[in-house]
């Protein structure tokens, strides 16, 4: 089946033209908290209805059969499961530099005496000096530079038996500091534009 451009790097096989309707759950294994929160959000707001997590519906971990997967979603009128893989990473060492910035003050006090009519008197004075320094650290880290990820419609229409659509999507990083969860996160927003844009929903 041929692959079809449908945003910036994200490409789709199949029909997504209304794929996504009535309850729908989402299962991301890899994501993490904040990730999964974001994609339903992501769905929510391009319109999508009745958007929920699979977790909220399977407990993590439980060893679910098939005949109490589909009886489950059929209890919960599940009309569509939509399912996201990591399907490839690449990984690279890049060298990321700290700077830190140091300040101190030192302060002294000068003690002076001079003579008055009742007899010597002290009189202090502080004085203050200040620094600053900088120092800046180099270390090599292992970064995700390359992620791609795969988002599966199944529809209740043919019993969540095969794909109604495929979606692939991926990102490039260049920076030390991005996670890998942030470049899903901006894979997952692509996508969802761009099945908002083909009218999935």
């Amino acid at each position: 089946m041929a692959q079809e451009k449908i945003g910036n790097k994200i490409y789709k096989y199949g029909d997504v033209y209304h794929s996504i309707e009535g309850a729908t759950i989402i299962s991301f294994d890899e994501a993490k908290a904040k990730t999964m929160s974001k994609t339903l959000e992501y769905f929510s707001d391009a319109g999508a209805k009745n958007i929920n997590s699979y977790t909220s519906i399977f407990l993590p971990g439980s060893d679910v059969s098939e005949n109490t997967f589909i009886d489950t979603l059929d209890k919960k009128n599940i009309q569509t499961l939509i399912v996201i893989d990591i399907i490839d990473a690449s990984e690279a060492s890049m060298s990321r530099t700290t700077n830190s910035a140091f300040a101190s003050v030192n302060q002294k006090r000068e003690k002076s005496f001079f003579s008055t009519d009742k007899g010597w008197s002290a009189n202090a004075k502080g004085k203050s000096t200040s620094s600053s320094s900088s120092m800046s650290t180099t270390k090599n880290v292992d970064v995700v530079t390359e992620l791609n990820l795969r988002l599966t419609i199944f529809s209740k229409n043919d019993g969540f038996s095969a794909p109604v659509a495929v979606i692939e999507g991926m990102a490039t990083n260049e920076s030390p500091d991005t996670t890998s969860d942030q470049m899903a996160r901006r894979i997952v927003r692509r996508m969802v534009k761009a099945l908002d844009k083909q009218r999935a929903f």
